[in-house]
């Protein structure tokens, strides 16, 4: 009776029903990253995180008041003979204060996109090719959480060309203005990467033009560029060290992508830092160091990160984690802010890698901080003097955490 039904459809029709038989076959891949927890002030009451104001980070480990995660499914949907093969890749998060008992919140697609693979021969034989949402070869510090270079969301590119003594990729980003839908900035994205400059050590080169694309009658947006050398030095006591050295201006005189609110006369000079080891024996860790001087507005300001990370393994699956982080933010008309942060978190983890995860701790945040950085805390926040830690200028904060990623 099948056959007598499929010889009743047009032939286009049943090659669509057999393509999707096919396709719903295909093994789906499942990844992710998690973090929750709870915590307690030193004064009672709910937890509360420790920022500066005027910094774009902060120390992460006992310091984070957010459920968070990122579920990624995906999974190649065809391969030619040829050996070209295409590829869907989807990514859902979502982000909710770890205050609230009953969790309302909206889910966000971060990535959506497919990618092909093995587009052509030559230069294209392991290029790639892709179009839709992404999170766009993202560069961050891990122990703060800070995302240096970072020109993501939707676009289409092509990656992996090799030239030789360097891979080029080649990247469009669209960033939106969400409520007037005549400003548009489209950010052209180049890198040559793996450039190979002495033993075990890598550049690579970045250059970001944006391009503004306004509507009539829209108000105006600044065109921009983002400069960005990064060394990365491989096979260094079990980790590596990398290096960035980023020069802005305009509406690229950011982490990446393209502010829709700059001037033509904002720009930024940054150096960011981070050194990962892994020796032999029963240590890991991370350090970094950030120095960015900023001008936005007509305004400058200045901000210095200096934080580690040390972890000491007493036998494969339990160890401790400290962690000690400095910011300091100079505006031009002001006080200096300061903030310093130490945390100490027993852990049981899936393994003695400074990755190993999952990992469950327990913590002890202590910070201090000075009268011009609670001036400039926002309303209610930790630093705050109408925060739970009232006029005082330090306090602390217990809890337990799980991070996991797969």
């Amino acid at each position: 009776m099948k056959q007598h039904f499929l010889k009743a459809l047009p032939a286009a029709l049943v090659m669509a029903l057999s393509a999707t038989a096919a396709q719903a076959a295909l093994p789906i891949d499942f990844g992710g990253y998690l973090r929750s927890g709870f915590g307690t002030s030193g004064e009672g009451g709910k937890e509360s995180c420790f920022g500066l104001a005027g910094a774009s980070s902060k120390y992460r480990l006992g310091n984070e008041c957010e459920t968070y995660a990122e579920l990624k499914f995906g999974g190649e949907a065809f391969k030619a003979a040829n050996g070209t093969t295409f590829r869907i890749n989807t990514l859902v998060a979502f982000s909710v204060n770890q205050n609230q008992d009953w969790e309302q919140s909206d889910p966000s697609w971060r990535e959506i996109n497919v990618v092909a693979d093995k587009i052509g021969t030559g230069i294209l034989a392991d290029a790639r090719a892709w179009v839709g949402k992404r999170y766009y070869d993202r560069q961050d510090v891990h122990i703060t959480d800070y995302y240096f270079w970072n020109n993501s969301g939707p676009g289409a590119g092509l990656e992996n060309i090799d030239l030789g003594p360097a891979k080029l990729a080649y990247a469009i980003i669209r960033t939106a203005d969400e409520k007037d839908s005549k400003r548009m900035a489209l950010s052209h994205d180049f890198r040559f990467s793996g450039i190979k400059v002495n033993p075990d050590g890598e550049l690579t080169v970045g250059l970001q033009y944006n391009q503004k694309r306004n509507a009539a009658g829209a108000d105006p947006i600044a065109s921009g560029h983002l400069l960005t050398f990064m060394h990365t030095q491989g096979n260094l006591l079990g980790g590596y060290n990398k290096v960035a050295l980023q020069f802005g201006k305009g509406s690229a005189a950011n982490t990446g992508g393209a502010t829709l609110g700059a001037t033509s006369n904002d720009k930024v000079t940054r150096l960011t830092e981070q050194l990962m080891i892994q020796p032999k024996g029963a240590w890991s860790g991370m350090a970094t160091l950030v120095y960015e001087d900023r001008q936005t507005a007509g305004a400058s300001s200045k901000w210095t990160s200096l934080g580690a990370r040390p972890v000491y393994n007493f036998t494969d699956n339990y160890s401790l984690a400290v962690e000690l982080g400095h910011d300091r933010v100079k505006p031009e008309d002001g006080e200096t802010r300061q903030l310093t942060k130490l945390t100490i978190a027993p852990q049981l983890a899936a393994g003695p890698s400074f990755w190993s995860r999952p990992v469950l701790r327990a913590f002890y945040t202590y910070a201090k901080w000075n009268k011009a950085a609670q001036a400039a805390a926002a309303a209610d926040t930790a630093l705050s003097s109408t925060g739970v830690f009232g006029g005082k200028t330090n306090g602390s904060s217990m809890g337990f955490q799980v991070e996991s990623w797969w």
